[in-house]
């Protein structure tokens, strides 16, 4: 589950950064609370 969690993170901030370089910031906000929730998952699950 972890590992999986590292993955998703990692394509998230890729796709964070590209929305940022195209100047998409509505969906960079959008990518932002996705990668905000994943990461509190994965504390929660390292946590454990």
């Amino acid at each position: 589950m972890v590992t999986k969690l590292f993955m998703e993170l990692k394509n998230l901030f890729a796709d964070l950064a590209s929305t940022l370089i195209l100047g998409k910031n509505k969906d960079a906000a959008n990518l932002a609370r996705i990668l905000s929730e994943k990461s509190k998952a994965l504390a929660d699950e390292l946590g454990k």
